[in-house]
């Protein structure tokens, strides 16, 4: 009881001194703490769980002595920008920025802090318009600097740089341009015959070559052009930078890619740690560690989309070129956990066979036109046979030093198109190195329409084919004979990753590759299957409402020739992590919003109802109503002319109003008139007001006796009569105005008139007490949990 009493006192004194306290109630108070679960599951704890769901051990099969290399593939992030939602207004459009962005950001760290890979491969689709904000040009040389590029044989006199090139008119080309003569200008029909000044074979053409060339009105290929009729001409090469710095702040910060640690990005030293491939035949086995500690963490992010750069004959070069520079070469090998991933640039090589819009089929002329589009990777495929083999070479020399010299060539001047020795140096005839191949495509290989991609699936049950603006939902079956059958020469495919959909598809491709045959000197074609994986979009605003990201698990443990030793196949495991669905979470906040609403309306209409006074009326009465008041009026008896009373006299019991019971008076009077009448007459006077009367002191005690008073007081000593009969002879107690005014100006006035001083309250309507208690009560709901879901947001 003790600490209840001092509770309520306090309680009372706090909200005393803070008047807005007085507006809590337990079911505000339960709403908060409702919404603080809600939002601090939903913003950390449902992220969390979900990346933790996908830990290695719990799907991974290897032998308990491997040591696999952990991969994570991320596919179309596809950064939102004005190109995304272009009908969707302000704030909208930039609240779904900021939200995909923040998404994008809190899962890439937790897969960094909680599953720790050792390497990030992106499939492409980085960004969403990349491939339509156009590109800066070059500033003109100054005249210096052209001296000294004509000098060096990079220009000629007179020859300005940035001029049309071309390769010489032979073969189909030169058959191409004659036919061309005459004939309407058909649209980039000129660039099937531009060359960058970079590209070997190239020469600047003179005018007569360029008369019989069908133009577009373009200057050269290096002049970017605005695709959906100049729609994004007002976005540059500004808009695309400030993209990919929100691209490295969610990627390729250290805060992201190293959570756990505080390490610099420092130069890596070699550490041999890995006893399985020492125990299988390495002499020497090492892989690299920042020097600070901690295992190198590889980001791959060079493999392109028709986002990016645009699709088949809608890729533009500059726009190519800007991509490389930042992110690498668009073709790539290399090596990760002893496999052979090839990565090829598929929307530019799809230049080479699409599906034409109202024609079908391809056609050569059509590939010839555009074959500076697709040139670049084919050539790379075409080298990938004597590419790859070094690649996979000075991995295997690591572990085997010595095992795989590099080649050399005598010092000399010798044409390198003259040159058909073999090299001398540290050369060695024997058989290439091959490690099992992984294929890296962001569009898809091509499969039946009706194949089925399997349970994980969102959508329907397969990709569909189709075809239009700048994407085409998979490779055509030309084109993807044509890949598999160069990748199987650097070496075997066993798995196949691709972008794109934007949503899950498992699927088992069979196809016929070449392989050379040493004992008949022939190449005979077999049978080979691979498995496809196309991995979801990790972003929650690209049409699927689970985005997620591939997990792989490499170990390969092998020879000085790449072959597999001490495991049986497969050497890779796959796993598929779902994200969270964040259109759930925001409909669930939608819902938790309305039931707040719905609740804090019914209790704020049924305080309304109850007529409970509202804070300002309790404040009033604690005010005024504590404080002592009586009511006045004016006395019926004649005061004397100094506007002295007659007397204070304190009221006596008599026989004739013993049933009307004690009064009780403080400070009053009554005057000889009025003794008869039930109500008290109050009237004083300024002197009253200043100082006490004066006491008679009489002989027969202390009797306070009054000029014309019949009406004596009780001796104060006198202990025989009841306390209710002394209340009037305590000291005068300070009369406590309401008003400033004196209390003189309110003699003579009227009983009604003189109420005035108790200031009355205005009372507040039901309905108006009722949207006051209903937004007091919103505010301290919302305020707290605002602050809170801010901390959230603001902290990742």
């Amino acid at each position: 009881m003790r600490f209840r009493h001092y509770a309520t006192q306090a309680t009372r004194r706090i909200t005393r001194r803070y008047a807005f306290l007085r507006y809590l109630s337990i079911l505000t108070t339960l709403l908060t703490c409702v919404w603080f679960y809600a939002l601090y599951s939903s913003e950390r704890s449902t992220f969390q769980s979900h990346i933790q769901a996908c830990n290695w051990d719990k799907w991974e099969e290897w032998p308990h002595h491997a040591r696999p290399h952990h991969l994570v593939f991320v596919a179309d992030p596809q950064l939102v920008d004005p190109h995304t939602y272009p009908g969707r207004p302000w704030p909208l459009s930039s609240l779904t920025e900021t939200y995909t962005d923040l998404y994008m950001t809190r899962n890439f760290r937790l897969i960094n802090e909680k599953l720790d890979p050792d390497s990030v491969v992106f499939l492409g689709d980085l960004f969403d318009g990349g491939r339509e904000w156009a590109t800066s040009r070059a500033r003109k040389l100054t005249r210096s600097q052209r001296d000294i590029l004509i000098k060096l044989g990079v220009i000629k006199e007179g020859e300005e740089e940035g001029q049309k090139v071309a390769r010489g008119l032979d073969g189909p080309e030169k058959g191409a341009a004659e036919s061309s003569q005459g004939k309407s200008i058909n649209k980039r029909s000129l660039d099937s015959y531009y060359y960058a000044k970079s590209h070997p074979h190239s020469r600047i053409i003179t005018k007569e070559e360029h008369n019989i060339w069908p133009r577009d009105g373009k200057t050269d290929l290096r002049e970017f052009v605005h695709g959906e009729d100049g729609r994004w001409s007002s976005y540059g090469d500004k808009q695309w930078n400030s993209e990919f710095e929100r691209f490295g702040r969610i990627f390729f910060a250290p805060e992201q890619l190293y959570p756990n640690s505080d390490r610099n990005l420092v130069p890596a030293e070699n550490e041999a740690t890995d006893a399985v491939s020492v125990e299988n035949g390495a002499n020497y086995v090492n892989w690299q560690q920042y020097a600070v500690g901690g295992r190198h963490r590889q980001v791959k992010t060079s493999l392109p989309g028709n986002h990016d750069l645009g699709f088949g004959a809608g890729v533009q070069m500059p726009v190519r070129d800007r991509f490389q520079s930042h992110f690498g070469d668009t073709n790539s090998v290399y090596v990760i956990g002893n496999h052979t991933f090839v990565g090829i640039d598929a929307p530019s090589l799809s230049a080479f066979d699409e599906y034409v819009l109202g024609d079908g089929e391809m056609s050569e002329e059509r590939r010839i036109n555009f074959q500076h589009l697709w040139k670049p990777a084919d050539e790379f495929l075409d080298d990938l046979s004597s590419i790859a083999p070094k690649v996979v070479a000075d991995t295997l020399n690591a572990y085997y030093p010595g095992e795989h010299e590099a080649e050399g060539y005598w010092h000399e001047v010798s044409n390198p198109k003259d040159m058909t020795h073999q090299p001398t140096l540290g050369a060695k005839a024997k058989r290439k190195p091959k490690l099992p191949v992984i294929l890296l495509s962001h569009i898809p290989l091509f499969r039946n329409p009706d194949v089925d991609c399997g349970k994980s699936r969102e959508k329907g049950r397969s990709i569909p084919i189709h075809r239009g603006y700048q994407y085409q939902n998979v490779l055509t079956p030309t084109l993807t004979g044509r890949i598999t059958k160069k990748v199987s020469e650097a070496g075997d495919i066993i798995h196949a990753f691709s972008g794109d959909d934007h949503d899950y598809c498992d699927i088992t491709h069979r196809f016929n590759v070449g392989r050379w045959n040493e004992e008949t000197n022939k190449e005979q074609v077999i049978m080979q299957t691979a498995r496809e994986i196309t991995v979801k979009s990790f972003s929650w605003a690209m049409g699927v409402r689970r985005p997620g990201f591939q997990l792989v698990s490499l170990w390969n443990p092998v020879d000085e020739m790449g072959n597999t030793v001490g495991t049986p196949l497969p050497t890779i495991q796959s796993h598929l992590c779902l994200l969270p669905d964040q259109l759930s979470i925001f409909i669930n906040y939608a819902i938790l919003l309305g039931w707040t609403l719905l609740i804090l309306l019914i209790r704020a209409v049924v305080i309304g109802i109850r007529n409970k006074p509202s804070v300002d009326d309790e404040e009033v009465e604690s005010e005024f109503g504590r404080k002592l008041s009586l009511p006045r009026y004016q006395s019926r008896s004649s005061s004397k002319e100094s506007g002295r009373a007659n007397g204070y006299v304190s009221p006596n019991k008599s026989q004739q109003n013993e049933t009307q019971g004690r009064q009780r008076a403080s400070s009053t009077s009554t005057s000889t008139t009025s003794i008869n009448n039930n109500n008290l007459s109050v009237q004083r006077s300024y002197s009253s007001r200043t100082r006490s009367v004066s006491p008679a002191v009489g002989s027969a005690g202390m009797n306070y006796n009054f000029n014309t008073s019949s009406q004596v007081l009780p001796n104060l000593q006198d202990k025989s009569r009841p306390l209710i009969e002394k209340a009037g002879f305590y000291p005068e107690l300070r009369w406590q105005d309401p008003d400033d005014s004196d209390e003189e100006s309110h003699v003579g006035e009227d009983q009604d008139s003189q109420a005035k001083w108790k200031k009355r309250k205005r009372t507040t309507s039901r309905a108006r007490r009722t949207f006051n208690e209903f937004v007091i009560s919103v505010a301290f709901v919302a305020v707290p949990c605002g602050l809170f879901y801010s901390f959230l947001i603001k902290n990742g």
